[in-house]
Parts: C-alpha cells; structure tokens; sequence
C-alpha cells in the first residue's frame, strides 16, 4: 500500500505591493517550502515547514497514523 501523504517543495511566493516606479530588491530563487499533501484528495495538511527533514518526519507520523 502506498503511503497516503507525501512531502511536495514548492516555491516561496509572497504578495507584494509596490508604488509606481518603486524599485524592489532581488528576491532568493532557491526560496521554497515544503508542504505536506494528502494524495488522496489534492489538499495540503497542516503548516509550511521550512526544512524537509521537519515535513517529512510529519509525514511519517500522518502515514503511520492513518
């Protein structure tokens, strides 16, 4: 049987605001999350962690319970 949930990286996206003709300063290209996703139905579950190793200890904990 496989596992239920599985840990998903996805990109780092916040929403800004600017003012025209403001300049933003360069934003980190590797900035990404790690979220929890239950396959069974698409949703994610729970927080945004930063380090994998942290979801994916999570994930084990939800597949192991379910």
């Amino acid at each position: 049987m496989s596992a239920r949930f599985s840990v998903k990286r996805v990109p780092n996206l916040q929403a800004r605001g600017i003012r025209n003709g403001e300049v933003l300063g360069g934003t980190a290209l590797d900035a990404y999350w790690y979220r929890i996703i239950d396959r069974a139905t698409g949703n994610y579950v729970g927080g945004k962690h930063q380090e994998e190793a942290e979801a994916m200890g999570e994930c084990q904990r939800l597949n192991t319970r379910n």
